[in-house]
């Protein structure tokens, strides 16, 4: 035997089209698989709660939506809460997002009550569920002050 030869065992694989096609499907395979899971694996993962303000005051824009429209749409941290004058002209905080599907709610002064127009669901000034498919009550937050001077609303039950 002549010592350039290597022997079997030593020889490397030799690069064939074969093996390149294989390399590029595994590959492929690989990133098709990364792109259907993490998405999958993000929707299953609980989300990071940002705890968000506890209180805000209201600003001189909510104050005259609430004096001209009858409610404000102000956020508190990362939801969303509806604040109204009563027809005793008592101010009231709520949650804006309807117990049902999420919708937006919103203050009918004529009526003196809190509507969700996805589905109808009406709730009375406390936040309590009057008629239509809620499953529950608004939660309510604190408010304090009044709408000629500086007004509170905060996340402490009413």
């Amino acid at each position: 035997m002549s010592s350039h030869l290597a022997e079997p065992s030593e020889r490397t694989p030799p690069r064939t089209r074969r093996r390149l096609v294989t390399g590029l499907l595994l590959g492929s395979l690989g990133a098709w698989l990364a792109t259907v899971l993490y998405p999958v694996l993000r929707y299953l993962s609980p989300l990071e709660q940002s705890g968000g303000a506890n209180e805000t005051v209201l600003g001189d824009k909510a104050k005259h939506a609430i004096a001209d429209v009858g409610f404000a749409i102000i956020p508190l941290g990362i939801e969303r809460v509806i604040v109204f004058l009563d027809p005793r002209h008592k101010l009231h905080a709520l949650s804006a997002k309807c117990t049902h599907e999420g919708c937006t709610v919103q203050y009918k002064s004529d009526q003196g009550l809190v509507w969700c127009a996805c589905h109808n669901g009406k709730f009375d000034v406390d936040g309590r569920v009057i008629s239509g498919p809620p499953p529950r009550p608004l939660m309510a937050y604190k408010t304090s002050g009044t709408l000629d001077g500086k007004v509170v609303v905060s996340r402490e039950t009413a």
